[in-house]
């Protein structure tokens, strides 16, 4: 388990301090100011400095100000500058990735999923795997295409967010519940017009969709010719095809894809299907990537390092 995580103990003293700040200035303000009693002003401070931590956790959780608070922590936190494995995302170097231990939370991972793949492979700031860190190594390698571009991208990640935003780079962000993207749009019925997109990123999303294939139609559609798809899922190496059972359980999602929340399991014909949506497709070449960014398969044994670059016929 994560012995200290950072992350939590600053989130924990910049609200304490918000808290004692927000209530001595309001103490302040009412007794000194307005000569209002003490013990009342003592009450409403308290209040007053409660709700402000409130509505500072609630901007944290539910909007985009998360992405914009880790990029201002980012400047406070894991100041190394050099180490032995390194994360493009968020720019920083650490002694070692770290083992989340998926592999020990039975109830909405299958532990036999993960025995094969590495599990140090996580970012202990922005908790990036290897198929984010791939991704963001592409993105540097074509930094002029995408800051010219008009880019969405699905269920955004704190890690990329973070390598967007340090190189000033616009990106609307989109999923159908997480309430930190910009937009509400379900992957299956875009409401966005055609060809109006230049690159879409859509990371370990589809397996989540209930139609992968009208998914990969939608997207077709809001891409403009020529533009760009990068795209990523859980793929099986040793089944030749898709599985998925539409009427499974949680429990049984779990034994038979690994994870509680997936519908499916993608095979070694990816490509094909990739390819038979309307995409010319290859794959990032992750043979020249430096090592130090851990370009492994993993935690789990269907997080392939299989980032795919389809560009719309």
């Amino acid at each position: 388990m994560r012995k200290l995580d950072k992350n939590a103990v600053f989130n924990i003293a910049i609200k304490s301090i918000l808290f004692i700040t927000a209530s001595a200035g309001c103490f302040c303000l009412l007794k000194l100011l307005l000569g209002i009693p003490v013990i009342i002003s003592a009450v409403i401070s308290v209040i007053f400095a409660l709700l402000l931590v409130l509505l500072f956790s609630f901007l944290l959780r539910y909007t985009s100000f998360y992405f914009g608070y880790y990029s201002f922590v980012s400047a406070f936190l894991h100041k190394d500058r050099y180490g032995n494995v390194f994360c493009p995302c968020c720019n920083k170097y650490f002694s070692h990735f770290h083992d989340e231990q998926y592999y020990s939370d039975d109830k909405h991972f299958n532990p036999s999923m993960f025995r094969k793949s590495r599990q140090d492979v996580i970012c202990d700031f922005c908790r990036s795997a290897p198929r984010h860190r791939i991704i963001a190594e592409w993105a540097e390698q074509n930094i002029e295409i995408l800051k010219r571009s008009r880019i969405l991208y699905f269920a955004p990640e704190l890690s990329m967010m973070l390598w967007f935003r340090r190189h000033n780079i616009n990106v609307k962000t989109a999923d159908l519940f997480d309430r930190r993207a910009e937009l509400k749009l379900d992957l299956t019925a875009l409401d966005i017009p055609d060809s109006s997109v230049d690159i879409v990123f859509c990371n370990h999303v589809l397996e989540h969709v209930t139609d992968y294939l009208k998914a990969l139609s939608e997207l077709h559609r809001v891409i403009r010719k020529d533009g760009m798809l990068v795209i990523s899922f859980p793929i099986d190496s040793g089944s030749d095809h898709i599985r998925q059972e539409p009427t499974a359980s949680a429990e049984e999602r779990i034994r038979l894809y690994g994870q509680y929340d997936h519908l499916r399991i993608f095979g070694k014909d990816s490509r094909d299907m990739l390819e038979n949506a309307g995409f010319e497709v290859s794959t990032i070449d992750i043979g020249n990537m430096p090592e130090n960014i851990v370009p492994e398969e993993g935690p789990s044994d269907f997080d392939s390092n299989m980032v795919f670059v389809c560009v719309r016929k």
